[in-house]
């Protein structure tokens, strides 16, 4: 029988901490030699439906593994108390194809983006970064609280969200969850960002929330939000102006808005803006960027489900042998 991982299954095998390791461990091997991680496909609902379907496969050889997710993303079911990715993880072995186990997607996307995001601001935020800028209040806001106080001794957060319910909602659960940090509410993005060391923009934003103007000159930033080339979340400015860390290369130049955009303008190549990738970062251990600006253009790979599914499944396998 193939077993699915649901969200409570997922949560009790593994912690964001230990899901932080193992995009460490990923990133440490997944040159292009070792993985095959095509760019996702989407297909966009006709109106009247707000939603987008979208497949995201990848094949890493070391394991003999690959996998698939499949996303539904509908922006509007915050308003029905409904997340706004959902869908499924399948898991193969490659020596004969079979189907080894099926994943909630929703778990793994809101776990492994948020590690990716705290594995990059290890190697490039000031090692004694003490404030955070968490831009939005939904899912990923949480998950990114969670793991960048993994990395990093963060004794204040500033918080913008548009919604004021939502902004209260979360100021609430995150002040009972961590009582020793002080969490205050922003009136705008530009006045979270301003006050951080560390930036995470998790909103559903198309057009730009923040510029350079009064950013701090060792900011880094984690921009998760925005994965379409027309939409960003990030001014040019900070792009044109910052060390830009992406998780693959041609996934950026492809698809993310932030590289995109600035790069038009400039009448240049999205390619001639990336300064490192992370398999760069971890696999050298370098740690150069973290007294000046650098951005995290996150666009969320295949591989990076593919090698959290396995350590589940892994530890799921242990477990049941124990």
């Amino acid at each position: 029988m193939v077993h699915y991982f649901d969200q409570h299954k997922i949560h009790e095998l593994i912690s964001m901490k230990e899901c932080i390791e193992v995009m460490r461990a990923l990133f440490k091997i997944a040159s292009d030699e070792n993985i095959l991680n095509p760019l996702r496909s989407k297909m966009e609902l006709p109106e009247p439906a707000n939603g987008i379907m979208g497949l995201m496969p990848a094949y890493f050889k070391p394991y003999n593994i690959m996998g698939v997710k499949i996303l539904s993303i509908f922006p509007d079911n915050h308003k029905k108390g409904l997340s706004s990715h959902q869908g499924i993880f399948h898991l193969f072995e490659t020596e004969t194809g079979q189907l080894l186990a099926n994943f909630d997607a929703h778990t793994m996307t809101e776990m492994r983006t948020a590690a990716v995001s705290a594995l990059v601001t290890d190697y490039t935020a000031l090692p004694n970064a003490e404030s955070l800028g968490i831009l939005g209040t939904g899912t990923q806001a949480y998950s990114h609280l969670q793991a960048i106080l993994l990395v990093r001794e963060i004794k204040s957060v500033f918080v913008y969200g548009r919604n004021q319910e939502n902004l209260n909602n979360f100021i609430e659960k995150v002040t009972d969850l961590y009582p020793s940090i002080t969490f205050t509410k922003c009136s705008t993005a530009q006045e979270a960002a301003n006050a951080s060391d560390i930036v995470c923009t998790v909103t559903g934003a198309k057009m730009p929330l923040i510029s350079q103007k009064g950013l701090r000159s060792h900011v880094h930033i984690n921009a998760v939000g925005a994965w379409d080339p027309k939409n960003r979340e990030l001014a040019s400015d900070i792009v044109l102006n910052s060390a830009v860390i992406v998780d693959n290369y041609y996934a950026a130049e492809q698809q993310k808005g932030e590289l995109i955009i600035a790069a038009n303008e400039m009448e240049r190549t999205p390619k001639d803006l990336i300064e490192k990738s992370v398999f760069d970062l971890v696999s050298q251990n370098n740690r150069s960027y973290q007294n000046m600006p650098s951005v995290f253009a996150s666009l969320g790979l295949g591989i990076e489900d593919l090698a959290f599914a396995y350590e589940v499944f892994k530890k799921f396998n242990k477990e049941q042998k124990d």
